[in-house]
């Protein structure tokens, strides 16, 4: 009976694949996204964006009758903004600094910034039929007229915060595709299987064009 310890020469040791999705993969990629620009480049965004929500929208909470509703939507998404700031900054320490359970910590990071997430773009789409659907019917100018009065700092305020959520939807967007990632980014592997696809292209092509390539040279032959 053969001893399966004794390798064959020229045999490959077995090695246990590891899981795609792993505990330690987990914990490699999350580490990868908190070190990286990308990141704090967001951080930054939500920081500045959760402020000028809550600065207007506290400051004129009962300045706008035409849609009473504006500065709430302003307050509650500076809130939430910034519920999803603190809550990485913390797991941005917790998960560089501490060694203990962090898989569960990332899980549990995960699912609530999902949740805040899901909240926030549902809350953004009511903001827009809010600030929106009173645009051709508001007035800056005479307080007296309520059915059509709101304050112009805040309008504009609502207005051009939703703008610049769109545009830095888009940005972010576009950035996995056009701007260049570093080596601790999740989508650096997305990257650079992107950049073999032309490389294949051409091997297949090689590939498919060999036989036909080989029966003329045995037909010259002939």
């Amino acid at each position: 009976m053969a001893d399966p310890n004794v390798m064959i020469d020229g045999a490959q040791p077995h090695r246990p694949k590891k899981p795609p999705f792993g505990p330690e993969k987990v914990i490699k990629k999350t580490t990868g996204l908190y070190k990286s620009k990308r990141f704090h480049i967001q951080l930054l965004l939500l920081l500045s964006v959760a402020i000028v929500s809550l600065v207007f929208g506290i400051r004129y909470v009962h300045n706008c009758p035409i849609q009473p509703k504006i500065p709430i939507f302003l307050i509650v998404q500076g809130t939430v903004l910034l519920l999803i700031l603190i809550i990485h900054v913390v797991a941005f320490v917790y998960i560089l600094y501490i060694t203990i359970f962090k898989y569960y910590a990332i899980g549990i990071i995960a699912i609530f910034t999902a949740f805040l997430c899901l909240f926030l773009f549902i809350w953004f789409i009511v903001g827009n039929v809010w600030t929106f659907g009173t645009f051709n019917h508001v007035q800056f100018t005479n307080e007296t007229i309520t059915i059509s009065y709101c304050h112009g700092t805040l309008y504009q305020a609502s207005f051009w915060l939703i703008i610049s959520q769109y545009l830095v939807g888009i940005y972010f967007c576009l950035s996995f595709v056009w701007i260049p990632q570093s080596a601790h980014s999740p989508t650096n592997g997305i990257i650079k299987v992107r950049k073999q696809i032309p490389k294949i292209k051409r091997m297949l092509k090689l590939n498919t064009d060999q036989p036909s390539s080989t029966v003329n040279t045995i037909s010259m032959r002939f």
